[in-house]
């Protein structure tokens, strides 16, 4: 197991690397979105530079509510567009993994059709992924259409697409995240780790949720041994510190 953290997209991105790489992490989990990891204002070779001074290796992420699902045609080619250009930022920042998001059209769209549109998006960027030695990470994002058929059906039409699991967002809806791990253990190759009530995306503390921690990770390290991002967020980091020691503990004893 690796853990990391993610930066904050409206902070100092050279004080975030630091603050990450002080307290202990082994990568950064890099959100490059606005307005400070704006594409035109991100300087790869700085961001390199920082990373290296620190010894922190990396994970790309991009912005959770780019429109790669819309059933208008021209703002999915749009989010693409976009995703490309950032794609290239976090390759030259030496980045291999990277994280996009699912999108869900409105309730008068079936499911079928946000599985089409999002397919559309996701073959184009999938194409440019294996061109330049990428892996592209799903990430599903708590809605209630992302059940295990569904994410099968949208895995089956891309086989090159990799499952990022937050195990928060696989709390929501009646869902255990456990069951998603396993489901999809054989395209497993990231984690997001946050707790929650159930029914909010809260992104609280390990312990400080309803998500049975006793009971989930066994199963998660039975299937997964990779990278983590603690995605604790609260004004007071000290949060995100507990979890990491936390996590720590409980994984080292399993």
């Amino acid at each position: 197991m690796k853990l990391g953290y993610p930066n904050h997209p409206r902070r100092d991105l050279t004080q975030e690397i630091a603050w990450i790489g002080r307290n202990g992490f082994d990568f950064i989990d890099l959100f490059l979105e606005p307005d400070l990891g704006e594409s035109r204002d991100v300087v790869p070779e700085n961001i390199r530079d920082s990373m290296s001074e620190f010894g922190l290796d990396g994970v790309g992420h991009l912005a959770w509510y780019l429109p790669i699902g819309s059933p208008i045609r021209e703002l999915r080619e749009g989010a693409v567009a976009a995703s490309k250009r950032y794609l290239a930022l976090f390759a030259a920042c030496g980045i291999k993994k990277v994280t996009i998001h699912a999108h869900w059209p409105p309730s008068m769209f079936s499911v079928e059709e946000g599985i089409e549109f999002q397919t559309k998006s996701l073959k184009a960027l999938l194409e440019w992924c294996s061109a330049n030695a990428m892996t592209l990470m799903y990430e599903p994002v708590g809605d209630s259409r992302e059940d295990r058929s569904t994410l099968e059906h949208l895995f089956n039409l891309n086989p090159e697409l990799a499952f990022h699991l937050d195990i928060g967002h696989f709390n929501l809806n009646g869902r255990n995240p456990g069951d998603f791990a396993e489901a999809f253990r054989d395209r497993l190759v990231h984690v997001h780790l946050h707790d929650n009530d159930g029914n909010r995306d809260l992104h609280l503390p390990m312990g400080a949720g309803k998500i049975d921690w006793k009971a989930f990770l066994p199963r998660l390290k039975a299937v997964y041994d990779g990278t983590i991002t603690i995605e604790v967020f609260s004004a007071e980091r000290e949060y995100a510190l507990h979890t990491q020691r936390r996590l720590k503990e409980v994984w080292n004893t399993l």
